[in-house]
């Protein structure tokens, strides 16, 4: 498989061009501004996007599959059906993103802050418990959506759930302490 050069991308992107559907595996774009971007579709497993801006991007259906996205920007970013294995979004910035439907499995969002964010997946199996950690280690989740989603060996010690709506959440095999989900708001109401 032939690599596109990360400047016959960063050309085409800023022309206008889409890149749905296409494979852009391995590619290194740290650093650049991809505001609004169309990586729909797009095979990006192994991508390098460390501190890249993807806000307002379409990622919906894009594979990321141990892609870098470390310190990336990606406020408001569609990521709906995305697959997110061992991805790195540590320190990511993923205010009011929609990761619904994404798969999460040793996924890492330590860090990141994703206050407002939409995730769930209510047809999604997880991967075997404890098999491969997600975790959202001192992630700031206020009042993000949490809906219909089973969180085995998810790790969310030290994230902060302040307002979070936790709608049909299986907590039963994640790692935490009561402090963690202070101040989420469950069927039960606010905890």
């Amino acid at each position: 498989m032939q690599e596109k050069p990360n400047n016959e991308v960063l050309q085409r992107f800023q022309s206008g061009d889409t890149f749905a559907n296409e494979d852009l595996s391995n590619i290194d774009l740290s650093n650049h501004s991809l505001v609004g971007i169309d990586f729909s579709g797009t095979n990006l497993s192994g991508a390098i996007l460390k501190n890249t801006d993807l806000t307002d991007g379409n990622l919906n259906d894009a594979n990321l599959e141990g892609a870098d996205l470390s310190d990336a920007i990606l406020l408001r970013t569609y990521l709906v059906g995305a697959n997110l294995t061992e991805t790195t979004l540590e320190n990511a910035n993923l205010f009011g993103a929609f990761l619904s439907g994404s798969l999460l499995s040793g996924t890492n969002f330590r860090g990141a802050d994703l206050r407002r964010a939409t995730l769930g997946c209510p047809k999604c199996i997880p991967t075997a418990p404890f098999g491969n950690l997600t975790t959202f280690e001192n992630a700031n989740l206020e009042e993000a959506i949490f809906g219909e989603i089973k969180l085995d060996g998810i790790v969310l010690l030290g994230a902060k759930f302040n307002g979070a709506y936790l709608y049909e959440v299986d907590l039963s095999e994640a790692i935490y302490r009561e402090s963690d989900l202070e101040g989420a708001i469950t069927k039960q109401g606010r905890n």
